[in-house]
């Protein structure tokens, strides 16, 4: 079955919408209804990933277009891999099946329990809303084992299951076998999976239990006032949204399961709860027909899309990050509808953050030239303090654009007692200025008014407020100046609990001069040696990024990065691969990587990688637009793939190279070149053998041709590398 990219649909009419909610405070945030898939069936349930949708119809199980994914009946619930490969199917006390997405009919894995003696174990008790959901019941009644709820891991790795028995099973997706079985209470019929893979959240009746994915062991049992019917992580995992059978919607945070968060005056029979992929907004289905979209920063409805009641059986947001577009798909009772969600303001706070930090990386940093005595009168925890609250103002009044000339400001009352005179906005709050008694009547209405050298903060709700303005009223020629810089609270760094200390961050900026040493003499080494020339160019870059654990624990991870590119096509042939080549013995450039990053791990970095440190790599390889004509052949020495999952474009995808398909497409050639990357690493850096790693693929395909459009890049991220005071 040929995958069907629906984001090539949407994308067309999707235009400046960021660009305009960005910086132009006068258009409203909303979702836009942007294109529709009609069907011939009555709709009951779907799920999706980026470009693939599937939906049950009366037990059947179909794609867009009404094609049929398989001819099997009877079917309860689907979800999908998030690779968008296959379909996990559930229905009745029969196993779970995983079918093809690409291959009509064509069944993958049954996940049959060949454990002996489990029907002699009891059921436990559990209750399930809807058809399916006493159908479910019933075969649970005749004491067959039956299958409840079920999820993937966000990055497909792992299958999660839950069943009558009260047991959740972990299966690899390799070959659907189990890996660990928890065993609970009470039975669990809605589970979600953490993004980090910290967690499963398992819904038990009128309890929240919350799995240590990696330790198998309860981590907290939170009462809930109802029975959860739905949950959902938020993408960065910070985040749990819960509802329940009392019309509840519920925000844990994941640091300390402590609920941020209860919205009780939603509407009734909440359900599917989604969050928006930037965590500033959740959605949720309200009694089958409304989508109620909540903006948690300000703890209200940002917008309700009414639709046809008992029609809607889920909301939820998505995003193509090749583009970072941002979607939401919905169904009616014979449609499929796909909305336009770029409307709904950025979560303004953690685009300023990531900027901020990414500015204070680079100003931590000594100078070249600078003396050890000046480095430390312009770096220390005090300037540090006020440098970062300059960039929060910098990047805050960058974001905020022209809001004021947008924002139709407005003359309002005056204060006599204190000479203040009230200016208003639309959207931004008000200002007061201080202005003497006599000149108040010069004043006469906003399009008098001039206003220069803003600057923004943002507040607690994510939203702008002016910090120091220069008002020239054009009447009586005079400037009035608002300053409340100083008084103003810089909510992004006043309240960052993921603080880097300074000795931390100066200690990994100095490691990297470092690592640079070691890097530029094997460079050197190898130019002499006529390996590469200076068209080989090899960048190292390091940063601590503060995390927490899942215990909840505070925790500075070390990133370190590499990149190697052959800017000049001329040379690129000789230093690096040759067209259509993915022997990494075979490219200098790539050889010379390697060995920066062997010598790297065994002397500078070696003291951070004790008894089972988790080291997390990511290899992006990549390769140029030039075509593949008919089969390079493939001879299974880096491993071989089917369906392994992988990221495009930045979006989770799957590939299959295999000695008998060869290699026929770019995306194929980059995953090889990066599987040798792994294959070097894993047989030649001594310091990893005793670390836990986990690898992880990227590939970037060019949209042009040429030899220079391949390079490598490989990210470690050490974690808990440093002590946290």
């Amino acid at each position: 079955m040929k995958r069907q990219r629906l984001t090539d649909y949407l994308l067309k009419s999707v235009g400046l919408f960021f660009v305009s909610a960005l910086f132009c405070s006068q258009v409203k945030a909303q979702v836009q209804l942007r294109r529709s898939f009609p069907s011939a069936k009555q709709i009951s349930a779907f799920d999706n990933t980026v470009y693939c949708t599937a939906f049950l119809s009366d037990g059947s199980l179909l794609t867009l277009r009404d094609i049929y994914i398989c001819e099997v009946r009877n079917i309860d619930r689907i979800t999908f891999n998030p690779t968008g490969s296959s379909v996990a199917v559930m229905r009745g006390d029969k196993p779970i099946s995983i079918y093809s997405f690409r291959e009509r009919n064509r069944k993958l894995f049954e996940l049959e329990d060949k454990r002996k003696g489990l029907k002699k174990r009891a059921n436990l008790p559990f209750v399930l809303q809807g058809e399916s959901g006493k159908k479910l019941m019933k075969e649970a009644s005749k004491r067959n084992i039956v299958n409840v709820a079920m999820c993937y891991a966000d990055d497909a790795r792992h299958f999660v299951a839950s069943n009558s028995l009260g047991e959740i099973i972990i299966y690899d997706t390799k070959e659907y076998l189990p890996n660990a079985y928890i065993q609970g209470e009470a039975v669990a019929t809605t589970l979600a999976v953490s993004s980090n893979n910290y967690f499963i959240a398992a819904g038990t009746g009128n309890n929240l239990d919350i799995w240590n994915f990696q330790t198998k062991e309860l981590r907290e049992a939170i009462p809930m006032e109802a029975n959860v019917n739905g949950m959902d992580f938020s993408d960065d995992a910070s985040l749990l949204a819960v509802v329940t059978d009392d019309n509840i919607l519920t925000i844990f945070d994941t640091r300390n399961w402590e609920k941020t968060q209860t919205l009780d005056t939603l509407g009734v029979n909440l359900s599917a709860p989604s969050f928006h992929p930037e965590g500033k907004y959740v959605s949720v289905v309200r009694d089958g027909r409304d989508i109620v979209v909540v903006n948690l920063k300000s703890n209200k409805i940002e917008q309700v899309l009414a639709e046809v009641p008992g029609s809607v059986t889920a909301g939820r947001f998505f995003m193509d990050k090749q583009n970072s577009s941002i979607f939401m798909i919905s169904n009616r009772a014979k449609e499929i509808v796909f909305w336009d969600a770029n409307g709904l303001n950025p979560f303004f706070g953690k685009l300023m953050s990531k900027e901020v930090d990414a500015r204070m990386n680079e100003w931590i940093k000594m100078a070249e030239g600078e003396s050890m005595e000046d480095y430390a009168i312009r770096v220390n925890d005090e300037t540090r303090l006020k440098q970062q609250a300059l960039f929060a103002q910098e990047v805050a009044t960058e974001l905020a654009g022209d809001r004021i000339s947008l924002d139709n400001p407005f003359v309002g009352d005056y204060d006599e007692s204190g000479n203040v005179l009230s200016i208003g906005f639309n959207s931004l709050p008000p200002i007061v200025l201080e202005v003497p008694a006599g000149e108040a009547e010069d004043f006469k209405d906003g399009k008098d008014l001039k206003f220069n050298n803003a600057v923004y903060v943002l507040n607690d709700n994510d939203e702008f407020e002016l910090a120091y303005v220069e008002v020239l009223n054009e009447t009586n020629n005079k400037v009035y100046i608002y300053d409340n810089i100083g008084r103003t609270k810089l909510t992004a760094i006043e309240d960052d609990e993921d603080f880097v200390p300074l000795d931390v961050m100066q200690l990994a900026s100095r490691e990297e001069e470092q690592l640079k040493e070691i890097m530029e003499a094997i460079i050197e080494e190898n130019k002499l040696n006529k390996l590469i020339t200076e068209n080989t160019q090899i960048n190292v870059m390091t940063e601590v990024i503060s995390d927490v654990d899942a215990n909840g624990k505070k925790i500075l991870n070390y990133k370190v990065g590499y990149q190697y590119e052959v800017i000049n096509k001329e040379f690129s042939a000789k230093e690096d691969f040759p067209s259509g080549g993915y022997n990494i013995e075979h490219s200098n450039a790539a050889m010379s990587l390697m060995k920066i990053i062997k010598d790297a791990f065994e002397s500078s970095l070696a003291k951070y990688l004790g008894e089972s440190k988790q080291v997390n790599v990511v290899i992006t390889g990549s390769a140029d637009a030039s075509p593949i004509r008919g089969r390079i052949a493939y001879n299974g020495q880096y491993g071989e793939y089917t369906d392994e999952p992988y990221y495009k474009n930045g979006n989770l995808d799957n590939i299959t190279v295999t000695k008998a398909t060869g290699i026929t497409s770019n995306e194929q050639l980059a995953l090889v070149r990066a599987a040798g990357v792994k294959d070097y690493i894993e047989k030649n850096v001594t310091t990893l053998e005793k670390t836990r790693n986990e690898y992880e693929y990227y590939v970037e395909i060019a949209k042009e041709r040429g030899g220079e459009f391949r390079k490598i890049t490989v990210e470690f991220l050490i974690v808990d590398a440093f002590p946290v005071q």
